[in-house]
């Protein structure tokens, strides 16, 4: 059997897999990892589960990230600061 723990983590690991790999879906494996870690009271899936929105948003939209140098983040800069 399976429980909700485990059906939520297979959501963040499928959302993970697909953003790494840039294909579509990642952003709804997310949100249904969210929205089941909600209705089943689970604050660490729920935090996980933003978590990666935010980073698929982040990638989403971030000049810099996108690979636009005119950004306005330094070349210097070890990791992005927007």
């Amino acid at each position: 059997m399976t429980t909700n723990h485990q059906i939520i983590t297979s959501h963040l690991e499928a959302a993970i897999e697909m953003h790494r790999n840039v294909e579509l879906g990642a952003w709804e494996h997310a949100i249904t990892a969210l929205a089941l870690a909600s209705a089943a009271e689970l604050p660490l899936l729920i935090e996980e589960a933003e978590g990666i929105m935010g980073r698929i948003d982040h990638d989403y939209n971030c000049k810099w990230c996108r690979g636009k140098l005119d950004a306005g983040t330094p070349p210097q800069s070890f990791y992005c600061t927007n």
